[in-house]
């Protein structure tokens, strides 16, 4: 069965995190007025954007890679694809949402079809 449909979704919110975190990465102190727009955490990790873009470029990585694997096992990497998309939620919070969305309808697209 071809898997056309989640691989292309889930690599278009892999791509869009990897900007994210190009992007927060790059702005670093730029936005550290606006720091709780981004993150529901705060402290050690939430007050410091570089550092969730380093987290939001590693996870997008991985979910990149996810993407790339679901032919070989759908059900596995579309399962990583979806704790990837949920578990983003919780560390970038608003910055997160496109790609979140995208890569969590995947991984649910990759589980459930038969």
């Amino acid at each position: 069965m071809s898997r056309k449909a989640e691989m292309s979704i889930s690599i278009i919110g892999a791509s869009i995190g990897l900007i994210v975190g190009i992007w927060l990465v790059a702005s670093g102190d730029n936005l550290s007025n606006y720091i709780q727009t981004f993150t529901y955490f705060s402290g050690m990790v939430g007050d410091q954007l570089a550092t969730l873009g380093w987290i939001t470029i590693v996870f997008s990585a991985l979910a990149l890679i996810a993407a790339c694997c679901i032919p070989k096992h759908p059900m596995a990497w579309g399962i990583v694809i979806l704790i990837i998309g949920i578990l983003m939620f919780f560390f970038i919070g608003t910055a997160w949402v496109a790609s979140g969305i995208l890569l969590i309808i995947g991984g649910l697209v990759c589980v459930f079809r038969s």
